[in-house]
């Protein structure tokens, strides 16, 4: 609560003297010592640094790239490979995994610093670690889903791939409303206003929803060309198979290669894009989460 005092002479007493009294103003409505005092006076320890550090670069670079690409860029890096898998199913794991590292290592590094659970207990922040838990175990109930995939020829694979992407859609959005209620708690208790920072996640939630508003258009827009393109590359490759097993055709084929999707560029133009910002949002947020 902020105040601010102005000195002025009061109006003569009946006994003729006069005395210099502030007058006092505030400039914010009052609230509870009990709710914020103690709290707002007590810096923020490295721990709890790190925690919100950790959290902004799991859910804002590295879960926000993973998702784009394990839903739009399948296609993009036609037959290259990584470790014998699909370069993209590489970067989703890789990026997934490092998701996952970060949010538990934050958890930890809370629950130490607090020595058990939060002691917040007024609203919306009784909610940060209520959600904070149910963030955590939904993150690593994704992986071991991905554990027990059947091949994408199986009648159950689109069940699989609904749950895969439910439990990981409902982890993503609940994780970033955790962020805005954690990057509040930074604040002295004054909710009526929104700072800096705040502005920023929220500019980014928008820019990641235009972004794959963009990116679904623009696949349904190229779906039936390249429906066709793979349709013919099948084709190839069931005839390159053929021959390979016919003794009779003396005449050597080279293997198909791969079609490239129609619209690749921009495709490559909205990812890199969306990593230079989502780079630059966290660590932005980060340095807010650091009390520089």
């Amino acid at each position: 609560v902020y105040m601010t005092a102005s000195l002025g002479t009061e109006p003569p007493s009946p006994s003729g003297e006069g005395l210099d009294k502030p007058t006092w103003t505030y400039t914010t409505p009052a609230r509870k010592l009990s709710v914020v005092g103690v709290r707002a006076s007590q810096p923020r320890s490295g721990l709890a640094k790190a925690h919100g550090c950790f959290m902004i670069l799991a859910w804002v670079l590295c879960a926000s790239i993973g998702t784009l690409i394990a839903r739009y860029y399948k296609l993009q890096w036609p037959g290259r490979l990584l470790g014998r898998e699909a370069f993209w199913f590489q970067l989703h794991r890789i990026l997934m995994g490092f998701t996952c590292c970060l949010t538990l290592l934050s958890f930890i590094l809370i629950f130490i610093d607090l020595r058990g659970y939060s002691g917040l207990d007024s609203f919306p922040e009784l909610l940060h670690p209520i959600l904070g838990i149910i963030v955590t175990i939904l993150t690593f109930m994704n992986p071991l889903i991905a554990l027990c995939r059947c091949d994408p020829s199986h009648e159950n694979r689109p069940c699989f791939n609904w749950i895969h992407w439910l439990v990981g859609t409902i982890a993503y959005v609940l994780a970033v409303l955790n962020l805005f209620l954690g990057l509040r708690l930074e604040r002295a208790g004054d909710l009526s206003s929104i700072n800096y920072h705040i502005w920023l996640l929220i500019f980014f939630v928008l820019f990641q929803f235009i972004v794959e508003i963009i990116l679904e258009i623009h696949t349904l827009y190229h779906w039936k060309r390249n429906k066709k393109l793979w349709q013919a590359y099948r084709l190839e490759l069931e005839e390159y198979n053929a021959a390979k097993t016919n003794p009779v055709s003396l005449q050597p084929r080279s293997r198909p290669l791969e079609p490239l999707p129609r619209g690749r560029c921009l495709r490559v133009f909205l990812m890199s894009l969306h990593g230079v910002v989502a780079a630059a949002v966290a660590c932005i947020l980060c340095i807010v989460a650091s009390g520089f």
